[in-house]
């Protein structure tokens, strides 16, 4: 799901061929996760998007195409673990935490934005909270 080459609101379709692609298979010398393979198509524009199966559950998240046909994915479980553990340093106040600059500029999803972006496209999902991706940044990691 995503919006490759600009173009809105595209669904993939493609077959998981394993859950467990080592990093290191992949060329990620210091990598320490599984990836999930798939031949959906990831592209400029869905890669960040998520990878679903079909009861529509999110199982991870589209991050990188060797060839066609060859995809990866992050798995939700690890997602989820980053982030409850990134929530436990924040709320244990870690002094020195580092921030990660992630290469997007973000707005906060507003009843206001949503009224803006729904006159420049009809098609803008019903959302109430959230980020909206103003821009990704040129020569940053996602740029």
């Amino acid at each position: 799901i995503g919006s490759p080459f600009a173009l809105q609101n595209t669904v993939t379709t493609g077959i998981v061929s394993t859950a467990q692609r080592d990093g290191k298979e992949l060329g990620l010398r210091d990598s320490d996760m599984d990836y999930i393979q798939t031949d959906a198509i990831i592209n400029y524009g869905n890669s960040g998007g998520p990878l679903v199966n079909l009861d529509g559950e999110v199982i991870g998240i589209n991050t990188l195409k060797v060839a066609a046909g060859i995809s990866f994915a992050i798995p939700s479980d690890r997602i989820t673990r980053f982030l409850n553990d990134s929530l436990g340093k924040q709320n244990k106040g870690t002094q020195g935490m580092k921030k990660r600059f992630i290469g997007i500029r973000m707005l906060t999803i507003t009843e206001a934005l949503v009224e803006e972006l729904r006159q420049q496209n009809p098609d803008f999902p019903d959302v109430s909270s959230g980020i909206y991706v103003h821009e990704v940044v040129p020569h940053s990691p996602p740029g």
